[in-house]
């Protein structure tokens, strides 16, 4: 009969949605009843319309309808989700702080980070069309650098010969002493050609740029100031424009301010002159100490600029064999030029706090598991109320989301702290570093960086939530499911996903740590302690040749050398680790000539008599400058280093050898060797000793000492005063700048390398904390629910060190798993920190053995202490334990 059956269960059905049509119809009639009346007592449309449809929720619906009930509900729901989940987090308010800590330290160190790297790396320069703007230099010399300045006469052969740029400009160094307002100035500025400005799209702030007429020998003296000077030494004047300086003796007419921002090519540029090459200037071709900026024509690669460029460069080396040393060129985008050796440390950094949030999210997913666990009577409950599983996951992914957004909050302003703080670690003469701050960018970042970390960490626990088993967990005496079943894997296999994240970046901070204590015990060749340095160029137009600035120094040096306190002091051309030298290529007498191609270049000091000693270089052979034997009419001579010695005198003694400037046919003076010395590191500690030599400032040289240097008894820096009073007694209006001490120099030279290792140190470290902070909350876990089976060990007689070897050997036992996962991937991660290391390989065998050996003592430690909680538990009262 069960066809009956089924005949009398349609008709049943037919007669419902018939009576249910009917029903509808006349509550359709009510519904538009009730929502004019809520229309007339003040509610908007919308509002009387959801009223009604929720008095009449169960109704047959339009579709219409559905979507605005749904609409409505689903608002509802979210709004009740937020609500619970705020009331949860304010309830256990230790496990919020403690996720929000956690999450903030990660989300905020990524913030901090990105916007540093938004604005060194990711940021485009401020200028018209920056990608196509390029940097054109020659190819090194056969002395090791990489690459070389150009010539005037190559720049305008550069400029004029080529088919791949739209424009070219040049641009020289140059220093003013600024004098007749206020206390003396010496300010670094450029010469530059008229068509920079335009090259570069950048508009004056106050006046104008250059024009071609004022970029020619013989016009009238015009500059252009920097925003900052404008500002500082002229108070912002609105009408500087017009106004004349005197500069180094010659007057010259303001034209322009530069805006705010404006650093090319260096952040220390406050002004900027026409470079007006003279016919002279134009036709030489040995001087290279000019830089060229170019923009590429639309289509051109670099690669493309390149090859034509070599060309150039191949037919300039032919035409002039005696001058011309470079056969190619090399053409480097601005922004990579501007950037230089800091962007794999960047990188690194960025990847680095990439790692940290990991550590952190797996952290707080820990941290949600045992929070689940511990919920799992109300889950299960709600479960069994019949609320849906994605109804739990929804509600516990909004909870997850909350922390996530409370995170990005806190870690946000943890980012604008730690901007602040970064820009002192910072080196100096990293790109556009003054405009490093929190923008629109940053703060995209944060949030997308905030929601994802909601995702990560709060969709496991939610997931493995709802999945207790109710029949066990609505027991009175049921204990969590999640215990020693997969919510303990979970927690374990999160644990060693921290140990192996925190084991690559302590193995990557450890290898930078080694690598800057090496670099800080490489001896640079001189006496770094107790000696002060400053500038004192002094202006050609009122010291014009070698007897004024002979006398000058002579008369500077008696002074500070009697200041009490000062033990000596000297004069040189340049100071040691400060990426600026004198050149010249040099032959060496009774050798063939080599040509100008492969010419050894050597790296020239000129001093005072005193400078070895000053300085602490030892002389290793041979005899130092002395007032009788080496005069301004004695034959000129000269103390060579080491390395010098060694190349271009292999096997002999150098004393009395003879070489000169240029080649052997060139009308310089031969130059004899008297001394040998300590090679000194002149440029960077990283590099290797260059050829180098001294030459007596008393005798005529090619270059013209502008730095003082003085050694002292007492702290360098209290006798800058004295020091530079003694100047001014001599010539009033002679300015004094950069005064440092050598140790200040000295630390400048290695901040790339310090701020890579204390950025990497710093997150490996936090890294390592909430890794051991992870340990310890398992353990800790592990303990409060193996309570009752701990109280049955100990009353069946085990003892304190059963107990302790149980529980830390399971958190070693994680540890080791980490360790072990971690190691090769270190190995593999640790190469890319090659370009920052100095002395040491990426996979430094004591590195690879001391860290993860550390690691696992921190594991031991924190597993210890609730290891050591849980021996103190008294049997009796473990056995009634639920």
């Amino acid at each position: 009969m069960r066809w009956w059956q089924e005949l009398k269960y349609l008709a049943r059905r037919i007669d419902r949605r018939r009576a249910e049509k009917e029903l509808d119809e006349e509550i359709r009639a009510h519904l538009e009843f009730e929502i004019e009346e809520n229309v007339a007592a003040g509610m908007s449309r919308e509002e009387a319309r959801y009223a009604a449809l929720r008095a009449f929720g169960n109704v047959a619906l339009s579709q219409e309808d559905s979507r605005s009930v749904w609409g409505f509900r689903t608002i509802e729901m979210l709004w009740q989700d937020l609500r619970y989940g705020l009331r949860m987090l304010a309830r256990n308010r230790g496990f919020t702080v403690v996720a929000v800590i956690a999450l903030a330290v990660g989300i905020g160190a990524n913030s901090a980070i990105f916007s540093v790297v938004n604005t060194v790396l990711l940021r485009p320069l401020p200028y018209t069309d920056p990608d196509r703007l390029v940097m054109v230099w020659e190819e090194g010399t056969p002395d090791g650098f990489p690459i070389n300045s150009a010539s005037a006469a190559n720049y305008i052969d550069w400029r004029d010969q080529n088919q791949v740029f739209t424009d070219a400009a040049v641009i020289g160094r140059v220093t003013f002493n600024l004098t007749g307002a206020g206390e003396p100035e010496r300010l670094d500025g450029r010469r530059v050609s008229a068509n920079l400005f335009p090259l570069l799209g950048v508009q004056p702030h106050v006046g104008r740029t250059f024009s071609a007429e004022e970029d020619g020998p013989g016009a009238n003296r015009v500059v252009m100031l920097s925003h900052a000077l404008w500002q500082r030494r002229f108070g912002a004047q609105p009408d500087i424009v017009g106004k004349h300086l005197t500069l180094s003796g010659e007057t010259y007419e303001v034209v322009g301010v530069m805006p705010p921002q404006f650093q090319f090519p260096s952040r220390n540029d406050q002004l900027w002159v026409p470079i007006a090459f003279t016919p002279q200037q134009a036709a030489n071709r040995g001087n290279n100490s000019f830089e060229v900026l170019a923009r590429l024509k639309p289509g051109v690669t670099r690669e493309q600029a390149e090859a034509e460029m070599d060309a150039i460069a191949a037919r300039l080396q032919q035409q002039y064999p005696d001058v011309v040393k470079s056969k190619g060129c090399v053409v480097i985008p601005l922004h990579e030029q501007l950037v230089g050796d800091i962007k794999p440390a960047l990188l690194i950094l960025l990847g680095a706090v990439g790692f940290v949030l990991l550590v952190a999210c797996a952290n707080v997913a820990n941290l949600l598991l045992a929070r689940a666990a511990a919920r799992h009577k109300e889950i299960a409950l709600r479960l069994a109320l019949g609320a849906r599983r994605g109804r739990i996951v929804r509600q516990l992914m909004t909870e997850s989301l909350l922390l996530s957004a409370m995170g990005g909050v806190v870690g946000l302003l943890l980012a604008i702290a730690g901007v602040s703080l970064l820009k002192t670690f910072i080196p100096d003469n990293t790109s556009q570093v003054t405009a490093v701050n929190v923008d629109a960018n940053v703060l995209a970042f944060t949030l997308g960086v905030s929601l994802l970390t909601g995702l990560i960490f709060g969709l496991a626990p939610a997931l493995q939530a709802s999945r207790f088993n109710l029949n066990e967990a609505l027991k009175e005496g049921g204990r969590d499911s999640s215990a020693g079943g997969h919510g303990s894997h979970i927690r374990s296999l999160l644990v060693i996903a921290e140990v192996a994240v925190s084991l690559v970046l302590l193995i990557g901070a450890g290898l930078l740590i080694h690598s800057f204590v090496r670099l800080r015990s490489v001896d640079p060749g001189f006496r770094t302690d107790n000696l002060l340095t400053m500038r004192i160029a002094l202006p050609k137009l009122k010291y014009p040749d070698h007897a004024t600035r002979t006398a000058f120094h002579d008369e500077l040096l008696r002074r500070v050398t009697a200041v009490p306190g000062v033990r000596s002091a000297a004069v040189t051309n340049w100071i040691p680790l400060t990426l600026q030298g004198d050149t010249f290529g040099v032959t060496v007498e009774g050798r063939p000539d080599p040509g100008a191609q492969n010419m050894p270049d050597v790296v020239t000091r000129v001093v005072s008599f005193d400078y070895l000693n000053t300085m602490g270089i030892q002389l290793l052979r041979g005899r130092p400058f002395d007032h009788q034997q080496d005069k301004v009419d004695s034959p000129p001579v000269a103390i060579i280093s080491e390395t010098t010695a060694r190349r271009l005198w292999p096997d002999e003694d150098p004393l009395g050898k003879r070489l000169k400037a240029g080649g052997a046919d060139s009308d310089e003076p031969w130059i004899a060797v008297i001394g040998v010395a300590e090679d000194v590191r002149q440029f960077q500690l990283t590099a290797e000793p260059r050829l180098q030599m001294y030459l007596p400032s008393v005798q005529p040289a090619f270059f013209v000492p502008g730095h003082l240097v003085v050694r002292t008894d007492i702290d360098p820096m209290s006798l800058a005063g004295a020091v530079r009073q003694a100047v001014w007694e001599i010539d009033k209006d002679q300015p004094v700048s950069d005064v440092r001490s050598m140790d200040e120099i000295f630390a400048e030279s290695i901040a790339h390398q310090r701020f890579s290792m204390l950025m990497l140190g710093v997150f490996a470290a936090v890294a390592m904390l909430l890794g051991t902070v992870g340990i310890y909350g398992v353990v800790s876990y592990t303990v409060a629910q193996r309570t009752h089976e701990i109280g049955v060990r100990m009353a069946l007689g085990a003892g304190t060190g059963n107990v302790l070897s149980l529980i830390v050997g399971h958190a070693l036992k994680l540890t080791l798993i980490g360790v072990l996962v971690g190691l090769p991937v270190a190995f593999v991660l640790s190469r890319l920190t090659e370009s920052l290391l100095f002395g040491v390989t990426p996979t430094d065998p004591a590195t690879f053995v001391a860290i993860p050996l550390m690691l696992i003592a921190a594991a031991a430690l924190a597993s210890y202490l609730p290891a050591r909680r849980a021996t103190r538990i008294d049997p009796v009262i473990a056995l009634r334990y639920e």
